[in-house]
């Protein structure tokens, strides 16, 4: 979440080689205890609900005295739908993918 508050976002979905683009922030709903349960993200304007079924969870952590970093890269498939600019809904269903949070202290 990078973009958070900026006003900026990189967000879009390609679909026949026609990107729309997602102006809003997305919502991210996980368990940082429990990534592999499932992990929901939606848009403020119900055009993506997503959900990600994880089968591993990459995870890492460093600690060097003030400086440390860990991180959950969960590897699954998603389900869920996408509403493009011209009112086309699309569905999908188990569509391999991962996603991730990282926690850095500099």
């Amino acid at each position: 979440m990078w973009t958070a508050g900026t006003g900026a976002t990189e967000n879009g979905v390609l679909v026949d080689g026609v990107l729309t683009k997602m102006g809003d922030e997305l919502s991210w709903h996980y368990d940082w205890d429990a990534p592999m349960t499932p992990w929901r993200v939606t848009d403020p304007g119900g055009r993506l609900p997503l959900e990600l079924t994880p089968r591993h969870d990459k995870h890492s952590a460093t600690s060097l005295g003030l400086l440390a970093t860990e991180t959950h890269q969960v590897f699954g498939t998603w389900s869920g739908s996408f509403t493009t600019d011209d009112g086309r809904t699309l569905t999908f269903d188990r569509v391999q993918g991962f996603a991730e949070e990282s926690r850095s202290r500099w």
